[in-house]
């Protein structure tokens, strides 16, 4: 029986396109545009440094701010009135004596481009200020002999930077690849792309409660229970070939294309497990939801709906870090958290406790999800009769 279920299930997946889309094509898709805008924000936000400096006559230092403003990225050439990004900073009267004395009331004023991002514009002010303090150690190692007045500005600035420097102070410790901004989002599009298995798993069941298929089992010797665990078992099946998949995408190809580091994980038997675990906890919540609706649109939007919200929750799309703290504790709830940080230990290679805590929570998950999906479905299928 399971045998000739795998079989049906894979005839049904192959002459349905809409299906392989959405188990292989679309979460590829979604993997490899998500990492590559990532792997692209370092260089996007450095090249969106464009700051264009006024009111040089109000300070004698106004080539030395410049520079430093240079060392710290920004590009500050003469002709960014032209380009739509660039922001400015002007400085005032008398700034001078307000950055060494703190005489007066002048101040510089610094107009961000509207058009940029929130994380752009912190960046701009933190590399402003670090540029201010330079200057004002500049100012400083000048009053007290420090630098010589008569040396070249390049050289006074180099001198600067370079007392300034405080790399020393922190102690080198490898880099992973996972620590990469394009790499460290894999593992939760992985787990994204394989929840997203909902969807092909509702629209069969529609389909064979719409032409007939499921009262007619009622006829066969064959218990609702063992119909129900061999579809569970061919789509696994199925869950892990698209798991497979995904892995090789995100931890070979993708790392490849960026001249990247690839990503491996640490432990084979451990990874069987995590991929296992993963490929079942996504099963047994897409026969949950797949029980509960009784026609495309609620499968498209219940099942759609409910893993991008699930993703959100997760961290997937916008960091918990910077989650409030309340929304941030609804991800210890959530099954994709638990998935993405079994990927993440054994990518990242150091296994923690909690490794085996996540894996608990999901085969727990699993088990919750897959009795309430089996009782949803042999009630239905108690109510079910000829049309």
């Amino acid at each position: 029986m399971l045998i000739h279920t795998l079989k049906k299930e894979a005839r049904l997946i192959v002459n349905d396109l809409h299906s392989l889309a959405v188990l292989l094509l679309m979460p590829v898709v979604f993997m490899v545009i998500m990492t590559m805008a990532s792997s692209q924000s370092q260089q996007t936000i450095q090249q969106n440094l464009l700051l264009s400096v006024e009111g040089h006559k109000n300070s004698q230092h106004s080539l030395v701010l410049v520079k430093l403003l240079q060392a710290q990225g920004f590009n500050t050439e003469p002709n960014l009135q032209t380009t739509n990004k660039v922001s400015r900073l002007i400085i005032a009267p008398q700034f001078d004596q307000q950055i060494l004395m703190r005489q007066g009331n002048s101040q510089l004023q610094l107009i961000i481009n509207d058009d940029l991002a929130p994380q752009t514009r912190l960046l701009m002010r933190e590399k402003i200020k670090a540029s201010l303090a330079q200057l004002k150690l500049y100012l400083y190692m000048l009053d007290t002999g420090d630098l010589d007045a008569d040396e070249a500005i390049d050289a006074q600035v180099n001198t600067v930077i370079m007392a300034s420097d405080v790399n020393y102070l922190i102690a080198n410790s490898p880099e992973k690849a996972l620590h990469n901004p394009a790499l460290n989002s894999i593992p939760a599009w992985w787990v994204f792309g394989v929840y997203f298995i909902v969807l092909p798993i509702s629209l069969t069941f529609i389909n064979e409660r719409n032409n007939g298929t499921l009262v007619r089992l009622k006829t066969y010797p064959i218990s609702m229970a063992r119909y129900f665990y061999n579809k569970a078992c061919a789509y696994t099946l199925v869950s892990l070939i698209q798991t497979v998949l995904l892995a090789l995408i995100g931890c070979v190809v993708i790392p490849y294309c960026l001249d990247l580091p690839l990503l491996s994980l640490s432990n084979v038997a451990l990874s069987l497990l995590a991929v296992v675990t993963l490929s079942v906890a996504a099963i047994s919540f897409a026969l949950l939801l797949a029980s509960l609706v009784t026609s495309y649109e609620q499968a498209i939007v219940i099942g759609g709906g409910v893993n991008i919200i699930l993703a959100a929750l997760s961290g997937f799309m916008v960091p918990l870090e910077i989650m409030p703290v309340n929304l941030a504790a609804l991800a210890n709830a959530s099954p994709m958290y638990w998935s993405a940080q079994l990927l993440r230990q054994l990518m990242g290679g150091a296994l923690e406790h909690s490794f085996w805590q996540y894996s608990i929570l999901l085969w727990s998950f699993s088990l919750l999800c897959f009795m309430a999906a089996l009782w949803i479905f042999n009630k239905k299928m108690r109510n079910l009769t000829w049309n």
